[in-house]
């Protein structure tokens, strides 16, 4: 063979296993869930100013970045599911924005999501059953809409919000 020949396939292997590797690292992360916001979920990624807690400006700062945070993750689901399956197919899961709306609900890894998944995988956390606003409201326990770190400890302590 030819330098220019080999050349060309080991390129073209190269080339080949990296897209492979690609798509199999996309594909995973709707199995493998996202990343961590921080020890307190989404307060944790809404608390724009660091300082322990979370003003309603800063919530709905948050949900305004994303779709999927002002309603659960069914109802999003819904949204996505055109033909009324319940089953996101891969067109389906391909027009989901943002692309990262249900990383970690696909339970069997094979890359289509059932409403039984979404389902359970929404089960796992009391916010991802409701939109971000209406989960605020239920912490803000006395209303002043602020989030306190008293309410966001007291919200871990009730198992309203999981630790991480």
């Amino acid at each position: 063979m030819k330098t220019t020949t080999k050349l060309i396939l080991a390129a073209a292997t190269i080339a080949l296993l990296a897209s492979s590797a690609f798509a199999q690292t996309a594909g995973n992360s709707l199995t493998n869930g996202p990343r961590s916001p921080g020890p307190h979920g989404p307060f944790s990624a809404s608390d724009f100013d660091h300082d322990s807690q979370v003003t309603r400006a800063e919530i709905d700062q948050f949900i305004a970045m994303g779709p999927e945070r002002s309603v659960g993750m069914v109802a999003y689901f819904d949204q996505f599911d055109l033909n009324q399956d319940q089953v996101l197919d891969e067109s389906e899961v391909a027009s989901v924005q943002p692309e990262f709306a249900f990383d970690g609900s696909d339970a069997n890894a094979d890359g289509r999501l059932t409403l039984a998944e979404v389902t359970d995988y929404a089960n796992e956390r009391l916010y991802r059953q409701m939109g971000l606003g209406e989960f605020f409201d239920l912490i803000d326990i006395d209303g002043d809409d602020t989030v306190s770190a008293e309410e966001i400890e007291a919200a871990h302590v009730s198992g309203q919000l999981p630790r991480g």
